[in-house]
């Protein structure tokens, strides 16, 4: 999955504000927001624990944000695959009035086979 949404990859001077989580055939995900403490903007970021699934298959695990209230969304992050445990987060991303972001997690057995959920 591709984006062209700007990460801010230097969002170190931040605090954290809370998280939200999904899961779907032992794939989890979390939406974790924070501020940056020197502008007040919120920022979000996926992070996921990759297993491999229930089904067997390796997990797989992306950002998503929609600027429409939910009405619409589209790929922030790259998708994340892995199996063993294995946590990855993406890079944070604005996340300020008339964003959400929400994170996927899933195993594409079929094409439909991934849930979506935790938006902030």
């Amino acid at each position: 999955m591709t984006s062209s949404a700007q990460a801010e990859t230097g969002f170190t001077n931040g605090a954290y504000i809370s998280s939200t989580y999904v899961s779907f055939v032992g794939c989890s995900g979390q939406v974790q927001a924070g501020y940056s403490t020197s502008t007040g903007d919120t920022y979000a970021r996926g992070w996921f624990t990759l297993n491999t699934s229930t089904r067997g298959l390796a997990c797989q695990g992306w950002l998503e944000r929609s600027t429409n209230g939910g009405g619409s969304w589209s790929d922030l992050s790259y998708t994340h695959v892995g199996a063993g445990g294995q946590t990855v987060g993406t890079d944070y991303y604005y996340d300020g009035p008339g964003y959400l972001a929400r994170v996927c997690v899933g195993d594409f057995l079929y094409s439909n086979s991934y849930s979506c959920g935790g938006s902030f």
